[in-house]
């Protein structure tokens, strides 16, 4: 499931550019995490909005949210091993996926649906979403990846066309850009360290994020 952020006021920064110490009750108190899927439901409903507070203690079962190359997932912890976490969503009947300690930003401590604020142990006291709500979502959804696949299919015929397949290729070049994903600039949640003598730290190799403009375009995995 994955969770954007949205500032409760117009202030804008960089985390890195705030104090360590800062960190964390920013994150807390100017910004609110916003559901954007069902993969959590029906614990979580797309649209609710999460108030974290810091990972300082996990247990199975707590509602963790860490950071993924394509945004921010809330998912539920099933267990750990090392310093790698176990989560999967509660709607997912896939196996659960693998996180890293140092990408984990915090754990859910209450969940705003509409008008209503609830604790984690009182969910169950917040109204449903309209039975038609996900299958209009899903619908949605339907419709999108079918114009991307439409869209990549064009795309695709162009860069093959003899004539102007290679101007089109190199203006995307030119457009495109490329960052690398690393771990979050945010410490103060993440209270979690690797314990000694659980064997050496997991090293990654690093991702790609490539976007053309505003368009997300994907995540390159060396």
């Amino acid at each position: 499931m994955i969770v954007t952020l949205t500032p409760r006021s117009s202030a804008r920064f960089p985390a890195t550019a705030l104090p360590e110490h800062c960190q964390g009750p920013a994150l807390q108190h100017l910004i609110s995490p916003q559901v954007a899927s069902w993969s959590m439901y029906p614990t979580l409903c797309k649209g609710d909005r999460l108030e974290l507070g810091p990972a300082e203690a996990l247990h199975a079962g707590d509602l963790v949210v860490f950071r993924k190359p394509a945004g921010l997932v809330c998912h539920r912890l099933v267990a750990r091993q090392d310093n790698l976490l176990l989560t999967k969503g509660d709607a997912s009947s896939g196996p659960p996926e693998h996180v890293r300690i140092d990408d984990v930003l915090g754990i859910v401590v209450a969940v705003v649906r509409g008008s209503t604020r609830a604790i984690v142990a009182d969910l169950t006291t917040l109204a449903p979403p309209p039975p038609w709500a996900r299958l209009l979502d899903r619908v949605t959804i339907t419709l999108h990846e079918q114009i991307r696949w439409f869209a990549w299919q064009f795309v695709r015929s162009v860069l093959l066309h003899p004539r102007i397949g290679t101007f089109v290729a190199r203006q995307i070049t030119r457009c495109a850009t490329i960052e690398r994903f690393g771990s979050s600039p945010v410490h103060s949640l993440n209270a979690l360290e690797p314990s000694s003598g659980q064997g050496p730290p997991l090293h990654l190799p690093p991702l790609l994020d490539i976007r053309f403009g505003p368009f997300y375009l994907g995540i390159f995995n060396q």
